[in-house]
């Protein structure tokens, strides 16, 4: 089976050739800006058809740092292109007049004046999905924006931050990937992503994630940018080789697919140049020019477009090696291997668009025009693809942070003796493949809804889990544990993370952060990612009323105070590790809980008006002490979040939130089952507002996460 890091998308490549054919005239003359166009440099994000060997130090099958490769180089030699020779970027920045060659920027011959004329961040396989990449072991997006970063604190320092600032508002920024996503991650890899998605649900988080990529460039001073739409993937050599039959016809399904993307791409591009000032965002169609190459070789020169130059013998979709044979004369091919073209196959590509595009490319600016492949389904795009909660243009949210209890633990109870794990069915039962992963419901839970509806990535995971990458720490990981509460003796009790175990945890974390970005860049995401505590139900249900221990020394008002003192000392130790945007959640209406109906509601299983008066009472009390902190730390945006109101509306009425059943939950009997004791469930879980007797379905944690975020999320700004 095709190895999924591998299938790298060859016509990425020639996407980033459609942009230079609008950039230059078809003779061989270096390209005459438009006056008052000045392009200082370029820089490259995405995968192998613009890697320039960033890919060669990693422990990944995706690097090509070896003959054949490079064959046609300057001496023949091997640089880890993805082709014979030069590659999209040597030939833009070469045609620009800028330099000869982009180099990586892991190069480590790499020079000042490189820093100052563009460099590549690319890694072959990733993709706009992170699971590309962490597949492939290759460096993701969100990664390579991070050594974006860093390249700007290097160029600020040689040259200063006005001058650097300038260097960028002028530089054009290519992002060229999608391909792998498609063809690896959805197709080859198969799980968890084509059990999750279909091709629609899929293609609506790829754009989700090219959009939130643009939209950090932007943020961080690029103004003219160009997006590759996705070539047609099906009539790649490997994949006609693997589904094209004995004709090794183009495989329909796969150019469907990037079809599809790509209208909603350029839909998505054309938005967000709209909504970004001074903005110059360009969509790249690459498809239809490709296409027609690969349909009409002999119009163009080849006479080979099935089949590859470099034949890797017996495993026909990996890459080529020192072993592998080549043809004898490589430009009488359009591929050089199974997924990336030949040199003259991008030379060739990039006169056949800008003939196409002249017009349009010399009447306007050069980066001023925009250029839409589908404007046909314009109207249709805009029903594809999935919102997300906006976040204002010029800030960002590059990690979520999650401390509190069982709403948001995503596993961090795996592993500790205590009752309150769920790590078994019938829990994550509509999760990835149905599997229990620790999370208290039937899939995702709040701590995952809230990282994807601010797009930073689908999952957000526990710091405990053991599959844990390097990468997950950057954009956030939870420290919650089901079972734990601000009052210590609640986490004592269930024998659980407490919160002042899980701030030590935090501190790990953040010993850990700083080895993989350095100390600056460190400061910088703790300062602005969204820090999210969710707990306190345990506190009163379990600790106060169900127990003796706290009801002997403490009136409801008291035991309310204990506990925002509490939430006070845990906000005020955030804020002195780095914190800055730090979201309380309230306590919901806990006397509605199917348990506590069944318990304390009497025959009807009424909700509880005292619970009910006592999460009030402290959710007034929470309140006030966050608004006087916030005036206490001027530079911080401590947000109460009420998440009492709205799901007491969905409770009462849950027809009007598209629910059937709100006083009673899924699992079991619905009255009273919870973790172990969930031996059976509904037969439409979606029907219902609670999960089990405690916890709500990922369909009502969906709705009120969505809510809650467009009332609060203005507020952290």
């Amino acid at each position: 089976m095709l190895f999924s890091s591998l299938v790298f998308p060859v016509n990425r490549m020639a996407l980033l050739y459609c942009v230079v054919i609008l950039l230059f005239s078809a003779c061989e003359a270096k390209l005459q800006l438009p006056q008052g166009v000045n392009i200082k440099a370029v820089f490259a994000f995405g995968d192998s058809i613009v890697d320039q060997g960033n890919n060669n130090n990693l422990t990944t099958r995706a690097k090509c740092n070896f003959l054949p490769y490079g064959k046609d180089f300057m001496g023949g030699k091997p640089t880890g292109r993805f082709s014979n020779a030069k590659t999209p970027p040597d030939m833009i920045v070469e045609e620009l007049g800028i330099k000869e060659l982009m180099p990586a920027y892991f190069d480590p011959n790499l020079k000042v004046e490189d820093l100052k004329t563009g460099v590549s961040f690319a890694s072959g396989a990733s993709g706009y999905d992170l699971l590309t990449a962490i597949t492939a072991t290759a460096i993701p997006l969100s990664a390579q924006l991070l050594l974006f970063q860093q390249y700007k604190l290097k160029l600020e320092g040689l040259i200063g931050e006005e001058e650097a600032n300038y260097i960028v508002k002028n530089s054009l920024f290519l992002v060229v990937t999608g391909s792998d996503d498609l063809v690896n991650t959805y197709f080859t890899l198969k799980i968890p992503r084509k059990w999750q998605y279909n091709i629609d649900s899929y293609t609506n988080l790829m754009v989700n994630g090219a959009s939130n990529f643009v939209q950090d460039l932007y943020t961080l001073g690029a103004r003219k940018i160009w997006v590759f739409g996705i070539p047609p993937i099906g009539c790649l050599p490997s994949q006609r080789q693997k589904s094209g039959g004995l004709a090794r016809v183009c495989v329909e399904e796969y150019n469907q697919a990037a079809q599809l993307a790509n209208t909603k791409l350029a839909a998505k591009i054309d938005s967000l140049s709209e909504i970004l000032p001074q903005s110059e965002l360009v969509f790249i169609n690459i498809y239809d020019p490709l296409l027609d190459l690969i349909d009409n070789p002999d119009k163009y020169g080849f006479e080979e477009v099935k089949r590859c130059c470099c034949r890797p013998g017996k495993n026909k979709f990996l890459l080529c090696n020192n072993h592998t044979k080549t043809c004898e004369d490589d430009t009488k091919y359009l591929f050089w291997d199974g997924y990336h073209l030949t040199e003259k196959g991008y030379r060739v590509l990039v006169d056949q668009i800008f003939k196409e595009e002249k017009s349009l490319a010399l009447s306007m600016k050069l980066l001023s025009f925009k250029i839409y492949s589908f404007l046909v389904c314009y109207s249709l795009l805009l029903c594809y693809v999935k919102a997300v909660t906006r976040i204002p243009y010029n800030e960002s949210i590059p990690a979520v942070i999650v401390f509190g209890d069982s709403i948001v633990d995503t596993g961090n109870n795996n592993g500790l003796k205590t009752v309150s794990k769920v790590n078994y069915p019938p829990y994550g039962q509509d999760f990835m493949g149905g599997k229990p992963t620790g999370r208290f419901s039937n899939g995702k839970v709040p701590a995952d809804l809230i990282v994807e509806e601010l797009g930073i990535k689908e999952l957000l995971p526990a710091y405990l889990d053991p599959t844990l990458q390097p990468v997950d720490l950057i954009t956030g990981v939870n420290f919650a544990s089901g079972g734990a509460g601000y009052d210590p003796l609640t986490s004592e009790l269930a024998k659980v993370i407490s919160l002042s175990r899980q701030l030590e945890m935090f501190k790990e974390y953040i010993l850990k952060l700083r080895e993989i970005v350095g100390e600056d860049r460190k400061n910088e995401i703790l300062a602005n990612s969204l820090f999210i505590l969710v707990t306190g139900t345990n506190d009163i249900i379990n600790t106060y009323f169900n127990t003796p221990l706290r009801k002997s020394y403490y009136d409801v008002s008291s035991y309310a105070d204990l506990l925002v003192r509490s939430a006070s000392s845990f906000v005020q130790d955030l804020y002195g590790l780095g914190a800055r945007r730090i979201g309380v959640f309230g306590i919901p209406p806990i006397g509605c809980l199917p348990s506590q109906r069944t318990l304390r509601g009497g025959e009807e299983r009424e909700c509880v008006d005292y619970l009910n008066q006592a999460a009030q009472l402290f959710n007034s009390k929470l309140a006030a002490e966050l608004s006087s902190l916030g005036n206490k730390f001027p530079d911080s945006r401590m947000v109460y979040v009420d998440v009492y109101n709205l799901p007491l509306d969905v409770i009462y009425n849950p027809q009007k939130y598209g629910f059937k059943i709100s006083d009673k939950g899924c699992c079991g009997t619905g009255k009273i089952e919870v973790a172990e004791l969930c031996t059976f469930t509904c037969s439409s879980d979606s029907d219902y507002v609670f999960w089990d007797s405690f916890h709500l379905t990922e369909k009502a944690y969906r709705q009120l996460v969505h809510q809650i975020l467009a009332q609060h999320l203005s507020s952290f700004f």
